[in-house]
């Protein structure tokens, strides 16, 4: 999947577009690809202006949410990696860690996860989120310090805190294939150098 951004340099600073534009991939080559591209937002009246072209290429299973673009690198691929080796795998591959903010993001990723997840002969699969659970104060953070969704946990004794458990702020997804009916599902937080078997997911925000 490509994701194709436009910016216009003025005054020495770099500004996104207020245009719309829709691509067309005609021919893809190693190591570049022709597009064909269609301002939409207006028929006529294009003003003479030079515009940078920026475009990133991801390999593997993708789709878009809102402004944020959502992908296995490889959904048949599992290992087991903390939480610090799955981000950094996001970040080599231009993402990071997904954040949920909400419900209704919630099940996107989670039914995007299981739909595109190859199980094989294991009934269950892993994911590693970017957000952080305080087992002290019962809050989950996002990435970049706002809350995250604090809902849909895996129903047997979860959200873990208190004493005993003041280690367990990474948080995973635990996810069953499209053909089970189990409600064993849903998020879970655990010690974030813990090595699970783990799929991994990553996201970009989009322009």
């Amino acid at each position: 999947m490509f994701l194709i951004t436009f910016t216009q340099q003025q005054d020495r600073a770099t500004h996104l577009l207020p245009h719309k534009f829709n691509v067309t991939i005609l021919k893809i080559m190693r190591g570049s690809f022709v597009v064909e591209i269609e301002r939409v937002d207006q028929a006529t009246g294009w003003d003479t202006m030079l515009i940078t072209v920026d475009w990133s290429s991801y390999i593997g299973n993708g789709m878009v949410y809102q402004n944020l673009f959502l992908w296995f690198p490889d959904a048949a691929d599992r290992r087991q990696i903390n939480v610090t080796t799955a981000s950094n795998n996001c970040i080599d591959n231009g993402g990071r860690l997904v954040d949920i903010v909400d419900k209704a993001m919630y099940d996107v990723v989670y039914n995007y996860c299981r739909q595109n997840i190859v199980f094989g002969s294991q009934e269950w699969a892993h994911v590693w989120l970017g957000s952080s659970y305080n087992p002290t104060t019962d809050a989950v953070t996002q990435g970049n310090g706002k809350p995250g969704y604090h809902g849909d946990w895996y129903p047997v004794g979860y959200p873990k805190r208190g004493s005993g458990y003041e280690t367990y702020t990474g948080l995973m997804l635990y996810i069953q294939p499209l053909s089970s009916t189990s409600t064993n599902h849903g998020m879970f937080n655990y010690y974030q150098t813990s090595q699970p078997i783990v799929a991994q997911l990553c996201s970009t925000y989009l322009m």
